[in-house]
């Protein structure tokens, strides 16, 4: 579980409420929890530590991010130079391979041959440095072993990289990290709540959430060019799908919820767009086949199912049968356009009732956290005409992925709620408190508490209260020097070695094997990452120029 501060605190200061917007609150935090809500005038009670949040600051709930892929997160935006159809296409690319699995690949195992044997046994032996006592003469006694707890540290380092990346921007509540059901119980936890910890969403231990890449694939090997034709292609089902059916089945046991890719690839949408056949050849059997498979649709409309992407669909005849079944969509508009330039029509799914939450997806493809993510869904309804307000934009990134998760403590702040919050500085102290933020960038973020610890935020914040915490280094850029993260101590977790490791491995394989020494590790801030700001305006720009 994530820890939870070991003291009571109260926080004073401006709080969003969806209701009536900014208001000055005095906000009682205990075990994790908001113990209460007072008046910003009242007294605060013994016992708890006063924190007085600086003028032109906001506490505003913690954002949830419903679709990412943490182990890419270190990479930053590929170009790869198409429009593609739909995610089977650049996924066969040998340039995908090569830039993005490659590259994973050795900085994940294949480092272990690299050149430089001094570079490899200092990982090795920082990785036996780090095991507990009890399994350290193991380690010791086999090479095999020490590299493959090195292995391990670098998945770990990939793990506690994104989940700052995510926490940077707000997020509090992030899309499973790693494969949790092989880490012991103590070791599920970094920074922020993940959907693959029952205890961070307080369900039953026998439960889980079921993350699913795919739930079909075609019946065909595709080339990996964006030019070939997939009208021919036919969805497979894939033994997820039948595992999803037998708990729906099952009374919804052992899967409490459901978040899968369906249906990925271009629209139809967007001025000069074609819809993909295989995309919506996916959606389409899949309704169908819920249609046949499934014994009770009560029952299906408490799976708590969430599609991600969901392109294919057809609002016009399709979303009745989401509402129906309760069924949610995780929308993440940049990922969308980037790979296919073309997006979900959300707009229509609103108007039938469907729940619609955000996710930002991966680096190589993606925002840098769903805070970016909730400002591009701004842009593009902008865009498009669709009159999507704050509001609306704000829920996605909240109490609606707390509605499809079925978690109704997140997204929220409110007595007896998580203690799972972020303080936001206003740019213009009279500007109304969503409006700022959605103007403004994660450089002004004061900072992030979850489960009732500050986890990442200004240093200050940590020294005042006395909390462990790991700077970054001036490398990272300026506005992430200026703050810490404070990382589950149980880890042993070394972020600025963690980080030259990461690097190291990096470089080598982008100058020996991409020949792009250029290529650098995506940067924790976006308002720090000169690279990704040009490819989100960039991307804008191309966007508009088919609405001129």
């Amino acid at each position: 579980m994530i820890v939870s501060s070991t003291k009571p605190l109260a926080l004073i200061g401006a709080l969003w409420d969806p209701a009536i917007g900014e208001t000055e609150k005095v906000v009682l935090i205990e075990n994790g929890k908001i113990a209460q809500l007072l008046e910003g005038t009242a007294a605060v009670p013994p016992g708890f530590t006063p924190i007085r949040l600086p003028p032109g600051t906001v506490m505003f709930p913690g954002l949830i991010n419903l679709h990412t892929h943490t182990t890419y997160n270190i990479l930053p935006i590929w170009d790869s130079g198409q429009v593609w159809k739909n995610r089977f296409q650049w996924r066969n690319n040998p340039a995908y391979k090569q830039n993005i699995g490659g590259l994973l690949d050795y900085i994940q195992k294949n480092w272990q041959h690299d050149p430089d044997p001094h570079f490899v046994a200092a990982v090795a032996q920082k990785a036996t440095n780090n095991t507990p006592a009890e399994t350290t003469a193991a380690v010791e006694t086999a090479a095999a072993a020490a590299l493959a707890a090195a292995v391990a540290q670098v998945n770990l380092a990939y793990a506690v990289i994104s989940e700052i990346q995510a926490v940077a921007g707000g997020t509090t509540l992030i899309q499973e990290t790693a494969n949790l059901d092989q880490e012991p119980a103590g070791e599920r936890s970094f920074i922020i709540r993940n959907t693959g910890d029952q205890t961070d969403l307080q369900i039953a231990g026998t439960q889980q959430v079921f993350s699913v890449v795919d739930f079909y694939r075609p019946d065909v090997l595709p080339d990996g060019t964006a030019g070939q034709d997939t009208s021919a292609w036919t969805p497979v089902q894939q033994q997820s799908y039948t595992d999803f059916v037998q708990s729906v089945n099952s009374g919804n046991v052992p899967y409490y919820t459901t978040l899968v890719h369906l249906g990925e690839g271009k629209s139809g949408l967007l001025k000069n767009s074609t819809p993909d056949p295989y995309s919506q050849k996916e959606v389409t059997l899949f309704f169908q086949s819920l249609a046949s498979d499934i014994k009770d649709n009560g029952s299906l409309s408490k799976a708590h199912l969430a599609l991600t992407h969901g392109c294919g669909i057809d609002p016009d005849h399709q979303a009745q049968t989401m509402t129906a079944g309760a069924i949610s969509l995780i929308w993440s508009p940049v990922s969308n356009l980037l790979l296919y330039l073309d997006t979900t029509d959300v707009r229509k799914l609103m108007a039938h009732g469907i729940n619609i939450c955000l996710g930002s997806d991966w680096s190589p493809s993606g925002s840098k956290h769903v805070l970016d993510e909730v400002k591009f869904a701004g842009f593009v309804s902008d865009l498009l005409g669709w009159g999507l307000n704050n509001k609306d934009l704000f829920a996605m990134a909240t109490v609606n992925g707390a509605k499809a998760l079925g978690v109704p403590e997140a997204g929220i702040l409110r007595t007896g709620g998580d203690a799972d919050l972020f303080v936001f500085k206003k740019v213009n102290p009279k500007e109304e408190a969503l409006d700022a933020l959605l103007a403004g960038d994660d450089s002004d973020v004061e900072f992030v508490m979850v489960n009732g610890r500050i986890v990442f935020g200004r240093t200050a914040y940590f020294q005042e209260l006395g909390v462990d915490f790991q700077g970054f280094p001036a490398s990272e850029g300026a506005g992430v020097a200026q703050r810490g993260v404070s990382i589950n101590s149980s880890l042993s977790f070394d972020l600025v070695r963690s980080l030259e490791i990461i690097d190291t491995l990096f470089e080598r394989y982008c100058t020996s094997v991409l020949q792009q020494p250029q290529m650098k590790r995506t940067r924790f801030l976006a308002s720090d990452d000169a690279a990704y700001m040009g490819k989100m305006e960039a991307l804008k720009k191309k966007l508009q120029s088919l609405y001129l």
